[in-house]
């Protein structure tokens, strides 16, 4: 199979929506990643995201891949219109009742809905929102067509993906892979790709993708759809936090990804990078 072939990879994506249908994955991630600590760095971040859209209050917004809507309720925070997609229906249930105990049921739209064939008419949109959701998607082209069909001319699309040339994944990432080599522990099956570094991790139900993504990539795919790229800052600097078992040393990686999103913002280094694309 060549790196560019989409047509071999529907058994995988099969496997890959059968471990992101089920609650146990919902669950872990919002173990790992939506803590009180997170929280105050998803603040921010969003903060920055709001700040450099400059966008009017009202503006409709489509949040692909919306998950629990946690960040569906920072985006109307800041004066969006949102509307919440996701392919999920345990992560939909679970955004409704989220939604109900922050008082937002009536003000976030959720509906059901697959990246790879959004049902909205071409350009829709006027803003899109698509945080670490297609990291986890085979068919990453489709799913970047689709998010492009239905922005705007001369709307925006706010893309949050881990980047494959970050210090994590150039030093921390092969220094566990050598860790485990030695301690006889298994390890994720791994390619390179044109996309970028894409992992397949044993889950419940199945195997699960992450990819680390190659920028250059999104950069010239999203150009062929007619999206020109506007800005690009740093997410979190690291995840090296999910893997540290002592909580103090956990609040201090926390805090120095809050620290470096505030001081630096520098995309290069950072795992996380948030991308903004306008349709020309």
């Amino acid at each position: 199979m060549s790196e560019g072939d989409d047509k071999g990879r529907v058994s995988t994506k099969a496997v890959s929506d059968t471990v992101l249908e089920r609650d146990e994955i919902h669950e872990e991630w919002e173990e790992q990643y939506l803590t009180p600590e997170m929280d105050r760095f998803y603040d921010r971040a969003f903060d920055e995201i709001a700040r450099r859209l400059h966008a009017p209050r009202g503006a409709r917004l489509l949040d692909a891949g919306c998950g629990y809507c946690f960040h569906a309720v920072r985006l109307a925070r800041h004066g969006f219109k949102v509307t919440g997609v996701d392919f999920s229906d345990a992560a939909l249930a679970q955004a409704r009742r989220y939604l109900e105990s922050v008082g937002m049921v009536d003000e976030i739209e959720v509906r059901q809905a697959n990246l790879l064939d959004l049902p909205f008419e071409d350009e829709s949109w006027e803003y899109v929102h698509c945080w670490g959701v297609l990291m986890h998607i085979p068919h990453l082209e489709q799913a970047l067509r689709e998010l492009a069909r239905v922005t705007k001319k001369g709307g925006k699309l706010v893309i949050m993906e881990n980047n494959m040339r970050s210090l994590h994944v150039q030093v921390y990432e092969p220094l566990l892979r050598m860790v485990k080599t030695v301690l006889g522990r298994s390890k994720p099956t791994r390619r390179l790709t044109e996309r970028g570094i894409e992992s397949w991790y044993q889950k419940p139900g199945g195997e699960m993708l992450v990819r680390m993504t190659d920028m250059g990539f999104l950069e010239r795919f999203l150009g062929q759809q007619g999206m020109t790229l506007e800005d690009r800052f740093a997410g979190q600097l690291t995840e090296l936090y999910t893997s540290v078992p002592v909580p103090a040393v956990k609040r201090a990686l926390q805090q120095a990804n809050a620290l470096y999103l505030d001081k630096v913002a520098a995309p290069g280094i950072s795992q996380g990078n948030i991308l903004i694309f306008r349709k020309g």
